[in-house]
C-alpha cells in the first residue's frame, strides 16, 4: 500500500484581508459568486495578493489540480494501492475516494473545490468521492496512516536511487509506504516532520514540481512493489 500525501498545499478560500479588494469584487461579480465562497488563485487575484503574508506562495490550486489528476489515473491507483490526501496550509485535509476521475477543466475543478469546502462532501450523497476535514495538523494526517515508513521529499534531502531505495524498503518487509510531498509553489515545509519522518529524501539535484515527484513516486512503487 502507497499513501501519498501532498502537504501545505496551497488551496484555501479567499482571505478575509483582501475580499473587498477590487479585483477580488470583479472576479467575484464575473463569477456570480459570494467572494467569500471562492478559491484563492494567484492567476486571477495577484494583485490582490500582494499585501497578504507570504502572498508570493498562496493560491496555487493548479498544483493539487495537477498532482491529483497524475495520482489517480496511475496504474497503482488503479489497482488500488493507493491512499490520496491533499493537507492545506490552513490544516484542512482532503481525503480522495480511489475512484474519483478528477476533471481536467481547470474552471470545473475550481468550481469541484468551492462546492467542497461549502458542503465538506462532494458529491452530497454516500459515499462521497471528496471529503473535507478541519483543523486536522500535518502530524496527525501522517500519524493516523500508521505507515510501516514515512518518507518526507525534499530538495534538502539525502539523494538517493528510487528504484533502489524501494527494493530497499521491499527487503525488509515495510509495505506501507506514506510519502509526502510539498504542495506549495516554493520554500520548504513550515512543519517540523524530523522526528515524524523516517526519511528525508531527493531525487533530482533541482526543484521539481509536485506532480513530477508523484509520478517517480508511482512508478517506481508500482515497479518495484506490484
Amino acid at each position: 500500500m502507497l499513501t501519498l500525501v501532498l502537504a501545505e498545499a496551497e488551496v484555501e478560500r479567499i482571505p478575509e484581508e483582501i475580499l473587498t479588494h477590487p479585483v477580488i469584487l470583479a472576479y467575484a461579480r464575473q463569477k456570480g459568486k459570494d467572494p467569500a465562497q471562492l478559491i484563492l488563485d494567484s492567476n486571477y487575484h495577484h494583485a490582490a495578493m500582494t499585501t497578504l503574508p507570504e502572498g508570493r506562495r498562496r493560491g496555487r490550486p493548479d498544483i493539487a489540480h495537477l498532482f491529483l489528476l497524475t495520482a489517480l489515473e496511475s496504474i497503482v491507483n488503479k489497482q488500488g494501492q493507493l491512499t490520496l490526501l491533499i493537507h492545506t496550509r490552513n490544516n484542512d485535509v482532503i481525503q480522495v475516494d480511489p475512484k474519483t476521475r478528477i476533471m481536467r477543466n481547470y474552471e470545473r475543478f475550481l468550481g469541484l473545490l468551492e462546492q467542497l469546502f461549502k458542503n465538506q462532501v462532494v458529491p452530497e450523497k454516500n459515499p462521497p468521492l471528496l471529503t473535507l476535514q478541519r483543523k486536522v495538523l500535518l502530524p496527525q494526517v501522517i500519524e493516523q496512516a500508521k505507515a510501516d515508513a514515512v518518507i518526507v521529499f525534499s530538495k534538502q534531502g539525502t539523494s538517493i536511487s528510487l528504484p533502489r531505495y524501494f527494493a530497499e524498503m521491499k527487503q525488509q518487509k515495510k509495505r506501507h509506504l506514506l510519502c509526502v510531498v510539498g504542495g506549495f509553489p516554493s520554500g520548504a515545509f513550515q512543519t517540523d516532520l524530523t522526528t515524524i519522518a523516517t526519511e528525508r529524501l531527493s531525487v533530482y539535484p533541482d526543484v521539481l514540481p509536485a506532480w513530477t515527484v508523484a509520478s517517480e513516486i508511482l512508478v517506481n512503487y508500482e515497479n518495484v512493489f506490484l
